[in-house]
């Protein structure tokens, strides 16, 4: 009956335009920086490629090579897709599936609706798989959510899964076997969304794999970003997350673990929360500025105007960030109403990376973004690439009269030409899609 209602609607033909779209920020100093160097470019148009109406990128889009050289592209949502080919300019959209989700019906299976969110392979025939799992208490029973309400009755973990046969198919080990990382916390019926959210990319350093995560604490729903590790990607109990002062801290499970050990556990430690606030999306290792570059969706009050969109910022160790500076000014899912153009999930990605997992930018590359055009309930939702330069300080000159000429001069957005991008009429469908945790 949904989907029927669903294509009812697309149908309908509601014509929408994004009166706002994003603008690449200038820095308005002479250091280190992250630039938009040209026209925004449309990598998956939902109303002309989509496999069917759910078929949508719904967490920022991770890339590597598999065994027979081809870039996978991985758009996912509850069931994930793959868009393959030789090169980024020449990916097609596979409309197999390469996962799905378990919707299983009680919280402690961790594997309810299932998302892709980060993967890394050694050979390109393996490949480890991240997965971002919500728990939807809002399609269980009056007793798992009584008041229905998707934010109310939301918590999340991160699970393990892998393919065997480069990137066509992903399969989860059984519960409880698959959970990577819980909060030390069990589902609370009605009281809001809490767990531990989406993690960043996969980037290994001296031995080990590192990976972002956001966490949003019961009962008091604070936010900050963790850092977890691991040197055995195919053993999900082997990650560790920085308590602090070390990579020593243990994820537990509430439902299974010692009461008294789970009633000890802290959550993972904040990193760089005044520099980073809760940038998490993307971390490549720069080969040009010999720099961490973490990229992810913030604002910054201490700023004037405090611009809301994509930041970066840049660390030598992954622990110790610079202040984050804005990239791309951009409406937010949080702060729009319900139909409007919005834009989230940004990433880095260097076409050029020698490596497999593109872990690592030069001096350029590109900032992928998913644009939600006709607000952050719809299905309607683009894929898109703005082209960045990493620029070491003293290039160029800095923006002397700040904040007037904070942006670039031209304003970059539009839904289908790939230069100018004049916006035009789309369709407007309303459909079921999960909001990440509200933000600044």
């Amino acid at each position: 009956m949904l989907w029927i209602i669903l294509a009812a609607i697309f149908a309908a033909n509601v014509a929408h335009a994004d009166v706002s779209p994003p603008r690449p920020v200038a820095p308005d100093h002479g250091g280190t920086a992250v630039v938009v160097t040209g026209p925004v470019e449309v990598v998956f148009d939902w109303s002309e490629d989509n496999c069917y109406v759910a078929q949508i990128p719904d967490l920022p889009v991770r890339a590597f090579r598999d065994g027979d050289d081809q870039v996978n592209l991985i758009l996912s949502h509850t069931a994930a897709h793959r868009m393959r080919g030789p090169d980024f300019g020449s990916l097609v959209l596979d409309c197999a599936p390469v996962s799905g989700s378990r919707k299983l019906p009680d919280p402690e299976s961790y594997a309810d609706q299932e998302w892709i969110a980060a993967v890394y392979s050694e050979d390109g025939q393996t490949v480890h798989a991240l997965i971002h799992n919500e728990f939807q208490g809002n399609w269980k029973s009056h007793e798992v959510c009584a008041t229905r309400d998707y934010f109310k009755c939301w918590m999340n973990s991160i699970t393990y899964a892998r393919s065997d046969d480069g990137g066509a198919t992903y399969v989860a080990l059984d519960p409880p076997d698959h959970l990577v990382a819980s909060l030390p916390d069990r589902y609370h019926p009605d009281e809001g969304i809490y767990g531990l959210f989406s993690p960043s990319n996969i980037i290994k350093r001296d031995g080990y794999y590192y990976a972002y995560l956001k966490a949003q604490t019961y009962p008091l729903e604070l936010q900050h970003v963790c850092l977890m590790r691991t040197q055995a990607l195919d053993d999900p109990k082997s990650w560790r997350f920085w308590d602090g002062r070390a990579f020593e801290g243990v994820f537990v499970d509430p439902y299974r673990d010692d009461p008294n050990v789970v009633e000890r556990t802290p959550n993972c430690a904040p990193i760089a929360l005044p520099q980073i606030a809760e940038m998490y999306e993307g971390i490549t290792w720069n080969t040009h500025l010999g720099k961490f570059v973490l990229v992810g969706t913030s604002s910054d009050p201490t700023q004037e105007p405090n611009l809301f969109g994509f930041y970066y910022a840049f660390s030598d160790d992954l622990i110790t960030w610079s202040h984050r500076q804005p990239l791309l000014h951009a409406r937010l899912p949080w702060r729009s109403d319900g139909s409007q153009t919005n834009y989230a999930y940004p990433t880095l990605i260097d076409h050029q990376s020698p490596s497999r997992n593109f872990e690592t930018t030069g001096a350029t590359g590109y900032l992928y973004l998913t644009r939600n055009n006709a607000g952050h309930g719809s299905l309607d939702r683009d894929l898109l690439r703005f082209p960045v330069e990493f620029r070491q300080p003293n290039r160029g000159e800095a923006c002397e009269a700040p904040p007037n000429c904070r942006y670039i001069a031209h304003s970059i957005g539009g839904r289908h030409a790939r230069t100018h991008l004049p916006t035009r009429p789309h369709r407007h469908v309303v459909g079921h899609g999960p909001d990440p945790p509200l933000g600044p």
